[in-house]
């Protein structure tokens, strides 16, 4: 599925797992008034991954409005080594197979197509801390969702370089304030799904 088509679909209703729980419902993730800002990156080790997790931990007393989830391109168990079995204030949702950003059309491009000013900055603090970095790798582009109740789909960015998302949880709840205000009176009621996948059935969806 391409990314500009997902506006108004539903996410199936799928299970999921987090460094420290496995089998979550996505369907009860999405619950409640407040919208979900899904932003998928790279894998959990990526120096992007870190910076924005970090920004978005460090900024989070900020989110007003909107509840947030990240998703990662890592299994949860090497989340969870990498940070001893600590929980996240928010969702983190690992997605080591990489189905989802299938299904949802997450896009990767190849060298420095996808390099930014922002990113070339942090790669470089990245290799200062001792990380290398592959420049012939495809890289995954991040993609922003908000969410609302059956995983129907609100707004959708795909990223065109490795650090066009959200900059910290100041701007979600923008993001979120916009959306709100565009879709106030959109009646559109897309069917959803009332049968619970796991992340790999989504491959035969």
């Amino acid at each position: 599925m391409k990314s500009e088509h997902l506006v108004g679909t539903c996410i199936p209703k799928f299970t999921y797992d987090t460094p420290t729980t496995p089998g979550n419902d996505f369907y009860a993730l999405c619950e409640g008034e407040r919208p979900l800002c899904m932003i998928f990156l790279p894998g959990f080790d990526h120096p992007v991954s870190r910076e924005y997790i970090t920004r978005y931990l460090k900024t989070l007393p900020n989110l007003r409005g909107v509840r947030l989830a990240c998703v990662v391109r890592s299994a949860a168990q090497d989340v969870a080594h990498a940070t001893r079995g600590s929980e996240f204030p928010f969702p983190v949702i690992c997605d080591g197979s990489g189905v989802l950003y299938g299904y949802l059309g997450v896009e990767q491009t190849r060298g420095l197509l996808s390099w930014s000013f922002a990113a070339q900055k942090i790669y470089k603090a990245a290799r200062e801390a001792g990380y290398r970095y592959d420049s012939s790798a495809p890289q995954i582009l991040p993609l922003t969702l908000m969410v609302g109740p059956e995983g129907k789909i609100l707004f959708t960015h795909s990223g065109r370089s490795q650090t066009d998302l959200p900059e910290d949880c100041t701007a979600i709840c923008e993001i979120a304030r916009a959306v709100e205000k565009a879709s106030g009176s959109s009646s559109s009621d897309p069917h959803c799904s009332d049968e619970t996948l796991t992340l790999p059935d989504l491959m035969n969806w």
